[in-house]
């Protein structure tokens, strides 16, 4: 079977919602790949049928009603290829090789049967189902600092937790429990599915909420890898859930937005402590860690 290669180019804004759009729309996985400090691509592979045309024109419709939603999407574009089949199953298991992240951390697609050492904190995923697959910059940089702040007793929360990675990732490091929190309703089944594979459900709570709005828990650790624009106001929320010296881990920031992110952060009483970077295609990612500071300070 030849396939249908469909690559959007739109806005960061909007790249979430169109990849839930062509996940709904059956495809076999999307890949993400930053074009400018501004755009970003999204590529998906259908299989060459007849009902092609009806999906580029569903993902029209679906670009064109993003505004009144008030997700600007930029000069957006549709592009289409056919693909041979060899080509595509080459090219897409290419491009999501086994890899390590940090000092243990070993992603390993679900065709892998990678060897690894017994001291490897093992992910296992399928890459292209959902965001955070650990093959994009604000993920690896959210590992990093995840692998060097999780303790044993920790109560975790996940905002926008996606494929579940750092999810597995808190659980595998040692941490007590972990409430994975999706805003996506689409997104669940396949972060309820990773969870399995990774045998860490009993340790997970996953609900669909928006941030930390409908959250009574107390954490030692919030982290979130998600863009600025949903950073910024969840930031005020953190610091009366989270326990004294309690901790957050931020990314998906552009360097040119560190400083008003730290601003937020040390108005609402944060401490930064680490901030780390990460350059893929001319752009700069960066990933930020910070400690509530007491009342008294």
């Amino acid at each position: 079977m030849d396939w249908a290669k469909i690559t959007v180019t739109t806005s960061y804004d909007a790249a979430e919602a169109v990849a839930n759009c062509l996940f709904e729309m059956s495809a076999t996985g999307v890949e993400f790949k930053e074009r400018d400090t501004q755009n970003v691509q999204l590529i998906a592979y259908y299989p060459l049928d007849d009902r092609v045309g009806a999906r580029m024109q569903k993902l029209q419709n679906f670009l064109a009603e993003l505004p009144t939603w008030e997700i600007q999407t930029g000069p957006a574009t549709i592009d289409l290829k056919h693909v041979k089949s060899e080509e595509w199953a080459e090219a897409w298991k290419a491009a999501f090789p086994p890899q390590r992240v940090g000092e243990r951390i070993f992603i390993v697609p679900s065709w892998h049967d990678a060897l690894h050492n017994e001291t490897d904190v093992l992910i296992q995923l399928d890459p292209g189902m959902a965001f955070g697959t650990g093959y994009h910059p604000t993920t690896r940089l959210s590992l990093e600092l995840l692998e060097h702040t999780v303790e044993p007793f920790h109560h975790i929360a996940d905002i926008g937790t996606g494929s579940g990675i750092l999810t597995i990732a808190a659980i595998k490091l040692g941490a007590k429990r972990v409430d994975a929190i999706e805003i996506d309703p689409t997104a669940i089944p396949i972060a309820a599915a990773n969870f399995q594979t990774n045998t860490v459900t009993s340790q997970v709570c996953l609900s669909q909420g928006n941030g930390l709005k409908e959250v009574d828990s107390k954490y030692h650790l919030i982290i979130g890898n998600i863009l600025t624009k949903a950073i910024l106001p969840i930031i005020p929320e953190c610091a009366p859930r989270l326990h004294p010296a309690g901790i957050v881990i931020f990314s998906g920031i552009l360097e040119t937005e560190l400083t008003q992110v730290q601003s937020v952060l040390e108005a609402n009483r944060f401490e930064c402590l680490q901030v780390i970077t990460e350059a893929e295609d001319n752009i700069t990612w960066v990933g930020i860690k910070a400690r509530l500071q007491s009342q008294t300070n």
